[in-house]
């Protein structure tokens, strides 16, 4: 019926998914971006990693969690159409889907101090850098022991202050997150340090993950609708 026209696929979540902003979500088919989670070379830098002394998962569920993922992972829809992130840099039509995003940017809280004069960092920081003046280069510098970027706007020393602060700060000994993470954004860390570095000795050290806090007999979560602020 499908193939005649007669018929079409329908999806929806099994529960109701309520977004950041209160609006209820309703799933749409569209085209997506993956990771290919399943290399399995790649799998098996990360798996061989969290069995290692090097790891510390503080408890075995958590470190059970992360062995099962890694595993299960597979390919990952790691890009949406609509909302706010990232655009992924080669299709400007998608943004990075929440999950995905964001999974090493504990490097850039190593100089972010350096760069930001206040929290959104519309006011340079220390070394009075501005955006414009940042490209790749420079974060093949400070990250990735790059050549100093031919053309650069920003003195080497200054490079050199952010590359200081990373390489004392980086590998990470410890990261804190929920539980409900293990399956998604915190391996998938691990599998984007890996991407990055390509290093066993800058893998996150260690993993610690809380459990949940309850509202009305549920875990209080943004996608439930029912999450309350500290205040």
């Amino acid at each position: 019926m499908i193939d005649s026209g007669d018929a079409c696929e329908y999806f929806e979540p099994e529960d109701v998914v309520v977004s950041r902003s209160g609006d209820e979500c309703v799933v749409a088919l569209c085209d997506q971006w993956f990771l290919t989670y399943s290399d399995e070379d790649w799998s098996k830098f990360v798996m061989d990693h969290v069995k290692s002394p090097n790891f510390e998962s503080y408890n075995s569920m958590t470190l059970n969690g992360m062995v099962y993922t890694i595993d299960w992972l597979k390919d990952w829809a790691c890009s949406r159409t609509q909302g706010l992130g990232t655009k992924i840099t080669w299709d400007n039509k998608f943004v990075i889907e929440s999950l995905s995003d964001s999974t090493i940017y504990m490097a850039y809280y190593t100089i972010a101090h350096l760069l930001q004069g206040d929290l959104n960092g519309s006011t340079p920081g220390k070394l009075g850098i501005t955006a414009d003046q940042l490209d790749d280069g420079v974060f093949e510098y400070v990250f990735k022991k790059g050549a100093y970027p031919e053309g650069c706007q920003i003195p080497e020393d200054k490079l050199k202050a952010m590359k200081y602060e990373f390489d004392y700060w980086y590998p990470m000994d410890l990261r804190c997150s929920g539980k409900d993470l293990i399956r998604n954004h915190l391996t998938m860390s691990l599998f984007n340090h890996a991407a990055i570095w390509e290093d066993k000795d800058m893998m996150p050290r260690g993993f610690f993950t809380n459990g949940y806090v309850m509202v009305d007999g549920e875990k209080m979560s943004k996608s439930l609708g029912n999450f309350l602020t500290v205040r």
